[in-house]
C-alpha cells in the first residue's frame, strides 16, 4: 500500500489529540495512533512556552472609570501625541487649527485655552435629532449639527491643535444610554469632558465617574496606551487589548500583562506582520472581541495555527483552531489554515464554518451525528471532506465551496 499523502499536524502540550489521518490512494482514509505514526519517525514540533502568569491587576470592566483612571496614570499624556482615529486632512486640520488659534489668542494656560474651545463647541454646535449627520470633526466644524461623537471629535481637533492633551472616548452615560465625551489633560490634571452636555469636571477619586444622577462610564479610548518591543496596547471594550502586533517573530506569544495592568484582551485593529504563523494564547486572555475573534480574522491573514494554554478557563485549542472552554463549536480558525480537525459536536448547524478561504481540507470527527444545510458556506477553496459513514449529511451542507469538492467517508 502506497501512502500518497501525509500530513502531521504540529502538536502542542495541552492538545489531547491521540489520533491522525493518513490519506491513501484510491480516496480512502485510514485513522492511526499519534504513537503509531510517531513510531515511524514523525514526531511532534516543539513549541514556544505560554506567557507566564504574574500578579498583575486585573481592570475591573463591571467599573471602567476607576480602570481608565489606573491606565492614565500610567500612560501620561504622551499617549496623546498623534490624531487617534479622527478622520480628517490636513487641509481641514489646518482651517480648524487657523480657528482656533484666533479663539484662545491671548490665552497662556491649558485650561484657558481648553474652556474657551469647550464653551465653543457646547454653544455654537447644535444637537441632530433623529437625522443622519457627518460626525467628522471637519463637517461638525462647518455644518455646526451633530450627535455627540461629533461633539467629541471637533474638540478633540481643536485642542489637538492648541497642544492640549486630549482623546474621544466612547462608552455609557448612565442612565441615558450610549455616548461619547472626551478627556482632557490640563497641567497634569485629567477632567472629564462632556461638550454635548456641558458637563466638565476632574476625574475624582470616586470609584466612578458621576456628577448628579449621571455616571460616565468609558468602554473605549482612541488612543494607543503603551507600546512595547512586541506589540501596542489600547482599552477596548473594558480591557486591556493588543491592538497591534509588530513582532515579526513567525510565533507570536500574546503579552501577559504589560505595565503591572493584566492583559485580557486580543483583539488587533491593524494587520498583524506577515511573518507571524502560530498564536500563543496564556490564560490571561478572556476576550477575543464583540463578535468572537472579528479582529483576528480580519488582521491576521497568515495565521496558521493558534495555541491555548490549558489553564486558560474561557478558551480552549484543538488542532491549531480555538473554542470556548465549554463549547465544541470553534470561535476562531486562522485565516491560512489549510486543514482544519474539528471536535466531536452532536450537529453542525448552519455557518459552523465559513469563510475560510485558505481552508482545503476538512475533517468532522467520528461522534458528530448530523451535518445541517449550509453548515460550511463560502469557503473556495476546499477541495475535500474526511466524514464518518455514520455522519449524516444534507445535500446543501456543503455550499460556496471548491468546484471540484468531495466527500471522503472514514471508518
Amino acid at each position: 500500500m502506497s501512502i500518497l499523502s501525509l500530513f502531521v499536524a504540529t502538536l502542542s502540550a495541552q492538545e489531547k489529540t491521540d489520533t491522525m489521518y493518513i490519506s491513501l490512494s484510491q480516496g480512502r482514509v485510514v485513522k492511526y495512533a499519534v504513537s503509531e505514526i510517531q513510531s515511524i519517525g514523525f514526531v511532534p514540533m516543539s513549541t514556544p512556552e505560554f506567557p507566564a502568569a504574574d500578579n498583575s491587576q486585573v481592570l475591573n470592566i463591571v467599573n471602567p472609570a476607576a480602570s481608565v483612571r489606573t491606565l492614565l496614570g500610567k500612560a501620561g499624556i504622551e499617549c496623546t501625541d498623534t490624531l487617534g482615529r479622527a478622520v480628517i486632512t490636513d487641509d481641514e486640520y489646518n482651517e480648524i487649527k487657523a480657528f482656533a488659534d484666533e479663539l484662545v489668542k491671548g490665552l497662556t494656560s491649558q485650561y484657558d485655552i481648553y474652556m474657551k474651545c469647550y464653551d465653543w463647541v457646547r454653544t455654537n454646535v447644535s444637537y441632530a435629532h433623529g437625522s443622519y449627520v457627518d460626525n467628522n470633526p471637519y463637517p461638525v466644524f462647518v455644518q455646526r449639527v451633530a450627535v455627540c461623537q461629533g461633539y467629541a471629535n471637533l474638540l478633540f481637533i481643536m485642542l489637538h491643535s492648541q497642544g492640549v492633551p486630549s482623546m474621544v472616548v466612547n462608552g455609557m452615560l448612565e442612565p441615558l444610554g450610549g455616548h461619547a465625551w472626551n478627556y482632557v489633560n490640563c497641567d497634569g490634571m485629567w477632567y472629564v469632558s462632556d461638550p454635548t452636555n456641558g458637563r466638565s469636571f476632574k476625574i475624582s477619586d470616586m470609584a466612578g465617574y458621576a456628577e448628579g444622577s449621571n455616571k460616565w462610564l468609558p468602554w473605549s479610548m482612541d488612543v494607543v496606551l503603551f507600546k512595547e518591543k512586541d506589540c501596542w496596547f489600547d482599552f477596548l471594550d473594558r480591557r486591556l487589548n493588543v491592538c497591534k502586533v509588530t513582532s515579526e517573530a513567525s510565533a507570536f506569544v500574546v503579552p501577559y500583562s504589560v505595565q503591572g495592568i493584566r492583559v485580557t484582551s486580543f483583539n488587533p485593529t491593524s494587520e498583524l506582520p506577515s511573518t507571524v504563523r502560530e498564536l500563543y494564547i496564556g490564560s490571561n486572555i478572556d476576550y477575543f472581541g464583540e463578535n468572537n475573534s472579528e479582529g483576528l480574522k480580519r488582521y491576521a491573514p497568515n495565521v496558521e495555527y493558534a495555541y491555548v494554554d490549558p489553564s486558560n478557563t474561557q478558551f480552549r485549542s484543538y488542532c491549531g483552531a480555538v473554542y470556548l472552554a465549554w463549547a465544541p463549536v470553534p470561535v476562531y480558525i486562522p485565516a491560512a489554515m489549510k486543514r482544519l480537525e474539528l471536535m466531536p459536536m452532536e450537529k453542525m448547524e448552519k455557518n459552523t464554518i465559513y469563510n475560510q478561504e485558505g481552508l482545503e481540507e476538512l475533517v468532522i470527527a467520528e461522534g458528530t451525528n448530523m451535518l445541517e444545510a449550509w453548515a460550511v458556506e463560502n469557503c473556495p477553496n476546499l477541495k475535500v471532506a474526511y466524514i464518518p459513514e455514520s455522519t449524516e449529511v444534507d445535500a446543501n451542507a456543503f455550499y460556496g465551496v471548491h468546484k471540484e469538492f468531495k466527500i471522503v467517508r472514514t471508518k
